[in-house]
């Protein structure tokens, strides 16, 4: 199957050829990335994207460690479903909401700049984990650059703002920051258009600090504001108020599917599914199981419920929950 790239693919691939640096290298083989679309006759072009995208990662850490670590660079790499990342200014309740949607003992304080390095946490939901990151506070024209690398791979960006103090401008501020690094957050669900080379990033706008007096009038503004821009979510790491709806916002802004596996024979796990992108098909599953599976793969068994079992191929678009038997040859 033929790529059909678009045209902006190949202005990204030219700023990749031009750029100078590691970290503009990165940028443009991630523009490249989300330019592309998703089909397979991408999926070898978009491995060997990953592949250079790790190892100019490398290079960027062998360059610090040869530099006796003066400019530190993190990363945290992704586990469970998907990575959420933070970002918010000084004291905006970034910590606080981490640790009530993982249970994690973050550091947690009234004073800003308590988070100096990104901190991963897991936050269960139902059968799957999501990875929630806690980052430094973006600082206007200071953000350093390993910041926003790690803003760049998020699956799922999370702009945080205090319901309590003036989240309009905090709101604001953050998005232009984003515009800065040449981020376009945009809605889950929902495909940017345009020419922006900016590389488009799913993400939400939640409101901490809920429980706080001012916070539900703060809550209904910025959404008669923002709605237009970003889903607005308002909670309360204190109370809890509002949590629930984040986790599964988070989840299915994700876009995963659980896939259950059941051997030949034998009851499924119900246990551990198979965490794939909506859209994947029953050869996605063989190839996340064992690499040698796809190859081998001759068909495989839908177990429905309340219905028989029904055959289906390889190219079989899996749904939510499936359970799904392999028959390789």
């Amino acid at each position: 199957m033929p790529a059909n790239l678009p045209p902006q693919y190949y202005e990204a691939e030219k700023e990749y050829r031009a750029a100078r640096t590691p970290q503009a290298k990165i940028e443009a083989l991630e523009r490249m990335l989300a330019i592309m679309p998703h089909h397979k006759g991408t999926d070898h072009l978009r491995a060997e994207l990953r592949a250079k995208i790790a190892k100019l990662q490398q290079e960027i850490e062998r360059q610090r460690t040869a530099g006796g670590g003066r400019t530190p660079f993190y990363t945290v790499r992704k586990e469970g479903a998907g990575q959420v990342v933070l970002a918010g200014l000084p004291n905006a309740g970034k910590s606080a909401l981490v640790q009530a949607l993982t249970g994690a003992p973050l550091r947690v304080a009234d004073y800003p700049y308590t988070t100096q390095v990104p901190q991963p946490a897991m936050m269960p939901f139902e059968d799957l984990q999501v990875q929630i990151v806690d980052t430094p506070p973006v600082t206007p024209g200071e953000t350093p650059g390993w910041l926003r690398a790690l803003f760049r791979q998020a699956d799922l960006l999370l702009l945080i703002v205090d319901l309590g103090a003036d989240p309009f401008t905090e709101a604001q501020t953050l998005w232009d920051e984003l515009q800065s690094m040449r981020i376009r957050p945009h809605p889950p669900g929902t495909a940017p258009t345009g020419d922006d080379p900016a590389l488009p990033k799913k993400a939400l706008l939640v409101g901490t600090k809920r429980d706080l007096p001012a916070a539900e009038e703060n809550a209904s503004l910025l959404a008669l504001e923002w709605d237009a821009r970003l889903p607005v979510l308002a909670v309360s790491a204190l109370t809890g108020e509002g949590l629930g709806d984040l986790r599964r916002r988070l989840v299915s802004a994700l876009e995963v599917i659980r896939v259950y596996a059941k051997p030949p024979g034998r009851p499924p796990d119900l246990e551990r599914p198979f965490v794939l992108p909506r859209g994947a098909t029953v050869e996605d599953l063989a190839a996340a199981i064992h690499h040698d599976l796809k190859e081998r793969l001759r068909y495989a068994v839908l177990w429905l419920p309340n219905r028989p079992a029904q055959r289906v191929g390889r190219q079989y678009v899996l749904q939510d929950r499936d359970i799904v038997e392999l028959h390789a040859g």
